[in-house]
């Protein structure tokens, strides 16, 4: 797999889908999330979105206009899940960069709390949630039960 050719290939394995990441992404240079979209197939679709400034506390309450209250989470798993009704794509892969080795703190760990977040809400929403990675300074790793994720 090269960045010619990427967009060829199904990501149905999860070793795949990590070596797609660090070919796009490489390595962890600040605090972001990484939107990617899986098309039908399984291969990267359109658009790969980068977003720095997301909250700190995927829990936090947000009023929205003609919403009751909702938290953080809640709104940035229905804005994707718009997002990826609208490009036609058939799957969500969320990727948490972060300056950092690959360990996943406690409780209180940023990336463990909006990876766990995340996942409650795109079951809730029915939203196709691939996977979740988090891309530190050595690459990329797999989000999975035993992280909290």
């Amino acid at each position: 797999m090269n960045p010619e050719t990427l967009r060829d290939h199904a990501l149905t394995e999860d070793d795949d889908l990590r070596d797609a990441v660090e070919l796009l992404l490489h390595r962890a240079g600040q605090r972001r999330l990484w939107l990617l979209f899986l098309d039908g197939r399984g291969r990267l679709g359109d658009p790969l979105m980068p977003m720095a400034d997301y909250p700190s506390d995927p829990l936090d309450p947000v009023s929205i206009e003609d919403v009751d209250d909702v938290t953080q989470a809640q709104v940035l798993a229905h804005r994707i899940e718009m997002l990826r009704e609208l490009t036609g794509n058939a799957a969500v892969v969320l990727v948490w960069e972060r300056v950092g080795d690959e360990t996943v703190g406690g409780e209180g760990d940023e990336v463990r709390l909006w990876a766990r977040a995340m996942r409650r809400q795109a079951s809730s929403l029915g939203l196709p949630l691939r996977a979740q990675l988090l891309l530190h300074e050595d690459g990329a790793r797999l989000l999975r039960a035993v992280d909290g994720a």
